[in-house]
């Protein structure tokens, strides 16, 4: 009975520190935990187990590209479709002791399954060793239960706007594409991740707040009309919220040069990610 409360205890603490990211975290766009599957050519899947060790007062949790993957309780498995290329691969243990990990990178391939064995070492700290894929495939023979820990990861970047638009302006500048080439590469990249784009846009509070909501929808609305040129095929929605949301606290005075600058981090357009299971 004991071991059955210790297991609710520490599944609880993690779902508690379940946020998600507001990174893209690289090319990294990684789903829920599935039971074990198979990969489609255009992608690639991780399985990190942890074999029946016995001990479940100290926790492995599995960090992505510094993202929340899961935690791992004895003889449990969990699985998660990603992006081709490297990925940053991190443990952290709770327990008795805590340890924040060593990052250390992984290279994931187009129609294949990488398989990661996790280890408890002298210390009680937990490591990654990764493993050829018979030993992989025969050691989850052994592992019945999935991590049911639900990765409610979005990934999400954010451009500042003067990066993108001339100042009080919707059309995109030549010196944009660069960026925006790179999001849309990433995104056709992972065919089978991506469901839906959502797409927001936010101004400074210099001007009026009407025109401010327009200016906003436009500029989200050209981000939009860039991407589908650029082959992004999946749905988009685009939504401006003006100057409703800032982020800057101390820029004070009248309209100046100098305000214009401070409020810089409030220009922004912001780009989510979602795998069609989450909600924004």
């Amino acid at each position: 009975m004991k071991s059955k409360w210790t297991q609710q205890i520490f599944r609880f603490f993690v779902l508690l520190a379940f946020v998600a990211t507001n990174s893209i975290a690289g090319n990294l766009l990684h789903g829920p935990a599935l039971e074990q599957t198979s990969v489609s050519s255009t992608e690639g899947s991780i399985i990190i187990y942890r074999e029946d060790d016995g001990d479940v007062s100290h926790v492995p949790t599995i960090f992505i590209d510094d993202d929340v993957m899961g935690s791992l309780l004895p003889s449990e498995f969990a699985q998660s479709k990603l992006c081709t290329g490297d990925i940053k691969l991190r443990v952290a243990t709770r327990g008795g002791v805590v340890s924040a990990g060593q990052s250390q990178m992984i290279q994931i391939h187009k129609g294949k399954i990488t398989y990661v064995k996790i280890t408890k070492t002298a210390d009680k700290t937990f490591m990654p060793v990764i493993v050829d894929e018979a030993q992989g495939q025969q050691a989850i023979k052994n592992i019945k239960t999935t991590s049911n820990i639900i990765n409610r990861f979005v990934a999400q970047v954010e451009f500042d706007t003067d990066s993108l638009f001339e100042f009080n302006s919707a059309k995109l500048m030549h010196s944009a594409s660069a960026a925006l080439d790179n999001l849309a590469r990433d995104i056709k990249a992972c065919p089978n991740q991506i469901r839906h784009i959502k797409i927001i846009g936010h101004t400074d509070r210099i001007g009026k707040k009407a025109y401010n909501q327009k200016l906003s929808v436009k500029r989200a609305k050209a981000v939009a009309d860039y991407l589908a040129k650029q082959g992004v095929a999946v749905p988009i929605d685009v939504e401006g919220r003006g100057s409703r949301e800032p982020v800057t606290t101390n820029c004070l005075g009248k309209f100046s040069p100098q305000l214009i600058q401070c409020l810089q981090p409030d220009r922004r357009v912001v780009v989510k990610l979602l795998n069609g299971d989450n909600q924004y």
